[in-house]
């Protein structure tokens, strides 16, 4: 009978030190976790602010920093790389692919920009010679007219400053989406061929740019305003360049194995709507 009752608290011994550990081992666990997981968000907030840091040096800078294969190291632990790309070319999208305000706009230089105003609107896009640029614009959700709320489908309105740059012109036109109907005397956007893709930003509508049925000439700077809806926009040249419209910078922020790259869009300065006069809407 001894041996038993010994057999019995042995057992329950055995079953409490089983539950104590099977206790403790979770407790364990749980606290490994908990400081893994501290460890991550505390890493994961010195690699983001090292990103930021890069993209502010490079602002100053404006040039590259570093490189992912020797990035630049901070006194917490953390680094840095950027790249700094300047946005021109024959095809260029607005905001870095974020929409464009509606009713706000967005500049577009068709000749160089310069914080110098003696110096702004030289060498004029196509150097005198009328030039064939495409308008993209509307997300591929945006495709109900009349609608209300974020598929509404967005007009554009561009009104363009004209050289010589001593006695300069406006030029303006509404391009308005496929299917819409909303606007009289409007250039109707075409959907044929799309969805169309520009430096990896996706459009619902195209237009050829028209100005009197001309193609552009003599072009110093557009404002593009979207009507109706915020939207993206974008433009490509069929032969030359645009001008410099501002700059992306890259930055890449690491911290132990946590990497954070944050992408920063630098326009020129906007120029006051007051340049632009006799907007055809004021939506």
């Amino acid at each position: 009978m001894r041996k038993n009752s010994e057999g019995q608290v042995l057992l329950v011994v055995v079953l409490t030190m089983i539950v104590a550990l099977t206790v403790g081992l979770s407790i364990a666990a749980r606290i490994v976790t908990e400081l893994k997981l501290s460890k991550q968000n505390e890493e994961s907030q010195r690699a983001f602010q090292a990103a930021e840091s890069g993209i502010q040096q490079t602002l100053v800078r404006q040039s590259d920093i570093g490189t992912l294969n020797a990035p630049i190291e901070l006194d917490n632990n953390a680094a840095f790389s950027t790249t700094y790309v300047t946005d021109s070319g024959q095809a260029i999208v607005l905001n870095n692919g974020l929409d464009v305000d509606q009713a706000v706009g967005a500049d577009v230089w068709l000749s160089d920009y310069s914080p110098v105003p003696s110096l702004q609107f030289l060498n004029p896009m196509g150097g005198g010679n009328p030039v064939d640029i495409t308008l993209y614009w509307g997300a591929t959700n945006q495709d109900e007219c009349p609608a209300s709320g974020s598929d509404t489908a967005p007009a554009i309105e561009v009104i363009a400053l004209i050289g010589p740059i001593s006695s300069p012109t406006i030029a303006r036109n509404i391009y308005e989406s496929a299917g819409c109907n909303r606007i009289s005397n409007a250039t109707a956007g075409s959907t044929v061929g799309g969805p169309f893709t520009l430096k990896g930003t996706i459009f619902r509508n195209s237009a050829q740019m028209q100005f009197g049925g001309n193609p552009m000439e003599d072009g110093l700077i557009m404002k593009v305003i979207p009507i109706y809806n915020s939207t993206v926009i974008g433009f490509q040249s069929a032969s030359v360049p645009f001008p410099a419209q501002g700059s992306v910078v890259t930055s890449t922020g690491t911290s132990g194995d946590t990497v954070r790259k944050v992408a920063y869009y630098k326009s020129f300065p906007q120029l006051p709507l007051e340049v632009f006069p006799y907007s055809l809407l004021s939506q």
